[in-house]
């Protein structure tokens, strides 16, 4: 559509060169696509030079009138899209009116560069090439990471290539296509990538001896069976169940085993340290039953001491039971005295009061009596005194009536 592609129709491509340039855009100077103005009406833009423009400098570049939005003008938009335009491109025949340029470029023209429909190919092909280029030259995924997609390979085929050089290198370049072992009676096949890991453990390798023998066709899986006649292979002394502890390669095993003066040292040796690991045992066996014969000891005097303190214990509480039975019995016994001699003491003491109330009430008589005595005499010296005041009150008056 004339909204997917931006600025104006190409001004060379118009029948009516004068009439198609009253529809010029003042900023890319080509035939309006979507026409707009400004507020005047005087000036006419392409939609996407405008929209453009106003990002930078929101007023009309050529008037300098503010400007917010382009104003959309239908009339000059019914006129372009009447003009007589040819194809953009040279190569096409196509003719017909602007409004139909467009929808011509969309679906028609064989010259219009459109993107590969695979979306890993981002070239722009001329449609009518599309076909050729899908063909041959559009870049393929290699077909071996994708059935490799979910097996257990860390690496994969990463490779984008034409299909005529696909087919190359799948034969002879990719790490993933399928070879077979390279050594002869092997049956494997493997990836390319994972071909020298089974190489490593191929039994049909070659493989030299370990001991550098004069061996010179070995294959892996044999190797096993050749160390069995290596005479280079180290191996023990027949005597060594007798104490020799001698090792050597294979061909030479031979003299040493025929030396009988070692061996026969070897024997006295053996035998010798065969008596040191029986009297040690001996020794060994004998400490350990002298050592049961004694923790049996130290149980039975154990269980002995403990069948005597449960008897001693059984003998201390029979005798704390008869002394605490003896000491309730004396505390009983005093316990009695006491009460007795308590009631005995509130007894005297009862009659202990009564025998003083009995007195004082046989002298109250007497104490009245005295009371009363006392009392006359108090009130007789009490008047005495009264009587001599009043006389040396009068004495007194008498003498200083007579000074005067």
């Amino acid at each position: 559509s004339s909204m997917t592609r931006r600025g104006g129709f190409p001004a060379n491509k118009f029948y009516n060169k004068e009439k198609s340039e009253f529809f010029h855009c003042l900023v890319c100077y080509e035939v309006c696509r979507a026409p707009v103005t400004c507020h005047s009406g005087a000036h006419l833009f392409c939609f996407d030079c405008l929209a453009e423009s106003l990002q930078h400098n929101p007023s009309c570049p050529v008037c300098r009138e503010p400007l917010v939005s382009p104003v959309s003008s239908a009339f000059a938009a019914i006129q372009v899209s009447a003009l007589d335009v040819v194809c953009v491109h040279d190569q096409c025949k196509w003719k017909g009116t602007c409004g139909r340029l467009d929808s011509h470029l969309d679906t028609d023209c064989r010259h219009e560069p459109v993107k590969c429909s695979d979306n890993a190919c981002a070239a722009l092909v001329p449609r009518g090439e599309m076909a050729m280029h899908q063909q041959f030259a559009c870049p393929q995924s290699c077909p071996n990471s994708k059935s490799h997609a979910n097996g257990s390979l860390d690496n994969t085929c990463d490779v984008r290539l034409s299909r005529h050089d696909l087919v190359d290198h799948l034969a002879h370049h990719c790490k993933l296509r399928i070879i077979h072992c390279p050594h002869p009676h092997c049956d494997v096949s493997e990836v390319h990538c994972r071909m020298p890991a089974h190489i490593e453990i191929c039994p049909y390798a070659p493989v030299s001896c370990p001991r550098e023998c004069s061996a010179q066709t070995l294959v892996r899986h044999c190797l096993n069976a050749h160390r069995k006649d290596c005479p280079r292979e180290p191996v023990a002394c027949i005597h060594a169940p007798l104490g020799c502890s001698h090792v050597a390669p294979r061909s030479e095993i031979v003299l040493h085993e025929q030396d009988i003066a070692l061996h026969f040292s070897a024997i006295r040796s053996k035998v010798f340290a065969e008596q040191q690991k029986f009297y040690q045992q001996q020794i060994s066996e004998m400490k350990q039953m002298f050592e049961q014969k004694l923790e049996e000891q130290i149980v039975l005097f154990n269980s002995r001491q403990e069948e005597q303190t449960a008897l001693m214990e059984e003998r201390f509480e029979w005798q704390m039971t008869i002394f605490n039975s003896r000491q309730d019995e004396q505390t009983a016994l005093m316990e009695e005295r006491f009460e007795q001699a308590f009631t005995r003491q509130q007894e005297a003491q009862l009659s202990l009061k009564e025998y003083l109330e009995g007195i004082k009430s046989s002298l109250q008589p007497l104490v009245d009596k005295a009371e009363a005595e006392a009392k006359a005499e108090a009130e007789a010296k009490a008047v005495a005194l009264a009587a001599e005041k009043a006389a040396a009150l009068k004495r007194n008056q008498a003498e200083a009536k007579r000074v005067q």
